[in-house]
C-alpha cells in the first residue's frame, strides 16, 4: 500500500471527514503512557469544519478522569464490511458550552444521560494531531496515490489505500 502525507492543504481534513461521516461508534484509548492503557467505546457526534471531533461523556467516567491527567488519546475505528480503518491521535479537552450541548444533543443519548441538562453530561472535544487510514472502497482494488519517481514498490498491484494525515495547521 501507498502512504501519503497531507501537510499544508485541506486535502487531509477532507479525507478524514469523508471517512468519519459514516462512523458512529469508535474506541477511544486514554492513559497512553500506561500499560495497559484504558479503552472505551464512544459515540462520535460530529466532526466540525476545523477537524475537531465531538463526544459526550460523563463527569464520573474513567475517560473524563484520565483526560484531566493526560489529554493524549487515540481513536480507533474499524468497518470490516467496507474495509475502512482509521486511527487518530489527538488531544482531548473538556468543554463547558450549553449552546454546543444543545446543538449535539439527540434523544439517543437518553440511554446514558437523563437529558441535556444532566449535571454529569460534559462535552469532549478531540483535536487530531496525526491520523492514519486504510481504505479499500467497495472491497475492490483502488489505484495507488501518485508514487515518488524511483520507488520500486510502485510496480506492485494496487490493493487499497493507506494514508497519513498530519494536522500541523489545525
Amino acid at each position: 500500500m501507498n502512504e501519503i502525507d497531507y501537510l499544508k492543504d485541506q486535502e487531509g481534513l477532507r479525507k478524514m471527514k469523508a471517512l468519519v461521516d459514516d462512523f458512529k461508534v469508535v474506541m477511544i484509548a486514554s492513559k497512553l503512557g500506561n500499560v495497559p492503557f484504558s479503552v472505551c467505546p464512544m459515540t462520535l457526534l460530529k466532526m466540525d469544519e476545523g477537524g475537531e471531533l465531538w463526544f459526550f461523556t460523563s463527569l464520573q467516567s474513567d475517560l473524563f478522569k484520565d483526560i484531566v491527567h493526560d489529554p493524549r488519546v487515540q481513536i480507533i475505528y474499524c468497518d470490516q464490511k467496507k474495509q475502512r480503518y482509521l486511527s487518530i491521535f489527538g488531544h482531548a479537552t473538556h468543554v463547558n458550552s450549553e449552546e454546543k450541548k444543545a446543538e449535539l444533543w439527540s434523544c439517543g443519548q437518553l440511554q446514558w444521560f437523563e437529558g441535556k441538562d444532566d449535571p454529569n453530561l460534559v462535552l469532549l472535544s478531540i483535536r487530531p494531531k496525526d491520523s492514519y487510514y486504510w481504505d479499500n472502497e467497495n472491497n475492490e482494488p483502488v489505484p495507488f496515490f501518485k508514487k515518488v519517481q524511483g520507488d520500486r514498490s510502485a510496480e506492485r498491484p494496487p490493493v487499497g489505500r493507506k494514508g497519513k494525515i498530519r494536522f500541523w495547521n489545525h
